[in-house]
This record gives C-alpha cells, sequence and structure tokens, in this order.
C-alpha cells in the first residue's frame, strides 16, 4: 500500500506528504488519534518512504528495501512496542533502541524507529528517549504511535511533530469491510457501529461483539437504579467480566463500541420524534420505538449529550467503568419517574 491508499485520513496523509516532498522532514513525528484508525499503517509508509532507495519524497513500493520495510525486516527499521497485552515500555528497551539508532545505516541511508504504543513508555523510559529526540542522530527518524497523548511528558511531546488521525467516515469503514467479503448491506449496517474505526469494525464481524450489543442495549434501556453497578462493569469490561482475561485495550475498544452503537440509537430516537423511520439500528425497533414513546425531545436530548460526553472521556482515558456508570446512572434516573407513575398505579 501507500499513504495515498490510507482511507479517512486526507489531512493527515496530506501533512505527511508535504513534509516528505518539502525535504524538510522533522526528526521526530507523534501520530495521534483513536485504535483502529489507520495510524501504524501510516507510520509504516512513511519509513518505506525514507528507506526507499529512491526517497524520501515517496516509496516506489518495488525496490529491495521497500519490500523488506513491508515485511518489517529491513535493517534501518526498528520497531518498539509492549512486549505483552497489559505490558509497559521500559527504559531497557529504550536504551537499547537508541544505542542501535546511533549506529551507522547498513542498507539505506537512513535509519527509522517506530514506537508502537508510545503511551505505554514509563517515565523513566520516555526521559532517556528525550535526550535522543533532543540530539538526533545524522538521518534518523523517530515516529511515535499514541492513542493517549497526555500519558507523555510534556518535553516529550514537544520534540515532535504531532499529526492527528480521526474517527474514519462511515462510507469509507464499510468500503474497507466490504473489501474483506463484507456483503455491502451488512457492511454498511456495522460501519454505523464501528464507531470510526476500522479495528473496530473487524472486531464486530465475528459476532460476539454484536452479540453483546444485542445484550446490553435494550438492558441500559430498561435500566433500573439497582442495576446501574453490573451494566457499567459489562460494559466496562467489554462483556469480558467473570469470563478471564481480556486485553485492556481490547476492552476499551468494545466499551466504546456499545458506547457509540447506544449514541445511535439516541440518535434514532430523537429521529423518531421528529417523524423519521429507525435507520441504524433496525433490529431494535421495538425497544427504540417504545424508550422514544416514553420520552420528550428534552430527555432524549440531554441522554444523547450525556453519551457523547462519555465516548470523548474513554477516549482521553478516563476510567472506562466511571465512564459506564455515569451514562446508565443517567438512563436509570430518566426511567425512574415514568416507572414510579407505573408502580403507583
Amino acid at each position: 500500500m501507500s499513504l495515498d491508499s490510507l482511507k479517512g485520513q486526507a489531512a493527515a496523509v496530506a501533512a505527511l506528504k508535504a513534509a516528505l516532498e518539502s525535504g524538510r522532514i522533522p526528526n521526530a513525528f507523534l501520530f495521534a488519534g483513536p485504535s483502529g484508525v489507520g495510524k501504524s499503517l501510516a507510520a509504516f509508509e512513511v519509513a518505506r518512504a525514507l528507506l526507499c532507495r529512491k526517497g524520501p519524497k515517496s516509496a516506489c513500493q518495488a525496490c529491495a528495501s521497500c519490500r523488506r520495510v513491508e515485511s518489517r525486516a529491513h535493517a534501518d527499521l526498528f520497531r518498539l512496542a509492549p512486549e505483552r497485552e497489559g505490558a509497559s515500555i521500559g527504559i531497557d528497551q529504550v536504551r537499547g533502541l537508541c544505542a542501535s539508532l546511533f549506529q551507522s545505516p547498513m542498507e539505506s541511508l537512513r535509519k527509522v524507529a517506530v514506537i508502537d504504543g508510545a503511551d505505554e513508555l514509563t517515565e523513566p523510559a520516555q526521559n532517556a528517549l528525550l535526550k535522543t529526540l533532543e540530539e538526533p542522530p545524522a538521518d534518523t527518524y523517530i515516529i511515535l504511535v499514541a492513542e493517549n497523548t497526555d500519558a507523555l511528558l510534556a518535553t516529550v511531546r514537544s520534540r515532535c511533530r504531532r499529526i492527528d488521525f480521526l474517527p474514519v467516515p462511515d462510507a469509507d469503514v464499510a468500503a474497507f469491510l466490504a473489501g474483506q467479503g463484507i456483503d455491502k448491506a451488512q457492511a454498511a449496517s456495522l460501519a454505523r457501529l464501528a464507531g470510526g474505526s476500522f479495528g473496530a469494525a473487524l472486531a464486530l464481524c465475528d459476532g460476539s461483539l454484536l452479540e453483546l450489543r444485542a445484550e446490553l442495549i435494550p438492558a441500559v434501556l430498561a435500566a433500573r437504579p439497582a442495576d446501574v453497578d453490573s451494566l457499567a462493569e459489562r460494559i466496562a469490561s467489554g462483556g469480558a467480566a467473570g469470563k478471564g482475561k481480556k486485553a485492556a485495550r481490547d476492552r476499551r475498544q468494545d466499551a466504546s463500541v456499545i458506547l457509540a452503537s447506544l449514541h445511535s440509537v439516541l440518535a434514532d430516537c430523537i429521529k423518531i420524534k421528529a417523524g423519521a423511520a429507525v435507520r441504524a439500528n433496525a433490529d431494535l425497533a421495538a425497544q427504540i420505538a417504545a424508550f422514544a414513546s416514553a420520552r420528550d425531545f428534552d430527555e432524549l436530548s440531554s441522554l444523547e449529550k450525556e453519551v457523547s460526553d462519555g465516548i470523548i472521556l474513554l477516549g482521553y482515558y478516563v476510567d472506562a467503568r466511571l465512564v459506564a456508570t455515569r451514562i446508565v446512572a443517567a438512563f436509570a434516573k430518566a426511567r425512574a419517574p415514568s416507572t414510579t407513575q407505573s408502580e403507583a398505579v
């Protein structure tokens, strides 16, 4: 692939191509954005252009150097990442990387390091990296890839050219799924639930996350105050509560998908109030119609804002259980008056 083939990231691609083509390439980049939107792919495409024998304006895609970057086997390409799920990147790993970067290139004219999951760098590791960022070896480039940039020291962030990667438009996610052999109608439906993430869309394809959505969304719509803790735990754990370990990033991604689905349901409720039909959640049409009919526009709008704010907070790595508790509690509170009235009757 090439930078041009990276879908849904026109601004990021334009900024990267402009830097490569100008020849004024910063020694350090910070690729920032949510999971599953193409940050890591872009990092390796930039690396390919920098290491290409005809680069760095663009990668020829055909030379031996380009092919070795594609297979992640290039002698001048270094990748640093957590050694296992849930692990951090420690100071010894960073010191080893920096020592390698101060060696002369072996295959190309330049060296490139991609630190994937840079938000998992420990503070000592970041301080060890800082000296190399401040005084990088000649013809050496470092690309930090991170979801939670607040986890990086301000001094590290300030040494990098930041490139923001945004949630991918639904149409691009649907086209991606269709290219994976998914039926077009199903691809469009899954894309609306994926929250702008290729990764989340692929996770939805295995069916278990769709089953979790089908279970949790009606439960949240009907939530009582006594249900808040258990439902919040189910959302925050990505359905993994009591079912063994699940990677923290996967749990957060699953929670994001559930909240995006809940936001979509509320959007459908508001459309019903305006006289439109349910579009994105036809499988939940009966529950959505019942929920919408029992609440006025202001209540629905307030809940929609609560969920929208929660999605933003989750993106900033606020504790998922706190976010989910706040949202489910809002639904339980919204239900309470009608419940009280029906029980009084």
